[in-house]
């Protein structure tokens, strides 16, 4: 468990340094850089000095930033109920719906692909809409057999996490490549100077770049921030204290924070 959620964890942390640079992206005044369009690893491209990455075909806000909100939120929420199971429960309701959102909201994203990677991606899309399906119907029928919902509810909430993750996999081998190549012969991967021909000609581009940017800000202050808040209780775990004498059990009615 530890192994899991130091892995996810990584990866969020990996993904959350992007951010910057995508919200940023050509607004920075680093015209060279963004001249060639969004990188899949943006923020090297940012730290190390002529490094380049495969070329994006989506737009920085309006499917960069949207799905990296709700990928890292679904992150969070699965380390939470490794911490303490009784959450998986309390909150999968708003889990399977992120990511339900996010298997709808990756599908044309999946069909501008164009390295033959549509039909995996796809099944990816799939794959989160159907578990969050899955699991709001477990969570429907939870109290007719809660030991058979309690296992439901951890598979979907492992499926989901794994295809969520499903970049970090592709991204990772990139990276060594880039790094070989380097040390081979002194120059990283070069993918071009210009961005790749898809991009900018999405569906995602029918909308302008502000209106991603809004959901994202949205999206994060709302569910990261306020969420947070509102679930914080500072009367009743001390009023739960005294009246345990000692009783650190812990049930379903137990607060997020």
């Amino acid at each position: 468990v530890k192994a899991a959620i130091a892995f996810m964890a990584i990866v969020a942390l990996w993904n959350v340094t992007k951010l910057p640079f995508l919200m940023s992206f050509g607004n920075d005044g680093n015209v060279a850089y963004n001249s060639r369009g969004v990188e899949l690893s943006i923020n090297l491209g940012h730290w190390v000095k002529g490094y380049r990455s495969v070329k994006m075909r989506t737009p920085p806000c309006n499917f960069l930033l949207v799905h990296s909100a709700l990928g890292l939120t679904i992150l969070f929420m699965m380390i939470l109920s490794l911490i303490n199971q009784t959450w998986r429960k309390r909150y999968c309701k708003p889990f399977f719906w992120f990511a339900i959102i996010e298997g709808i909201h990756a599908i044309p994203a999946s069909l501008a692909n164009d390295a033959g990677l549509t039909p995996l991606f796809l099944l990816a899309c799939a794959l989160l809409i159907g578990t969050g399906v899955w699991g709001l119907e477990t969570n429907k029928r939870y109290f007719e057999n809660e030991a058979k919902a309690e296992k439901h509810l951890f598979i979907q909430y492992t499926v989901v996490t794994i295809v969520n993750s499903f970049a970090a996999f592709l991204e990772t081998p990139e990276i060594i490549n880039a790094f070989k190549s380097k040390t081979a012969d002194g120059t990283f991967l070069d993918y071009g100077d210009e961005p790749h021909k898809v991009f900018g000609h999405t569906l995602y581009d029918a909308l302008p770049e502000k209106v991603g940017m809004t959901i994202f800000l949205g999206f994060t202050i709302a569910v990261w921030f306020i969420w947070p808040l509102l679930l914080l209780d500072l009367k009743k775990p001390r009023q739960n204290e005294e009246n345990s004498n000692g009783n650190d059990t812990v049930s379903e009615a137990t607060r997020l924070l």
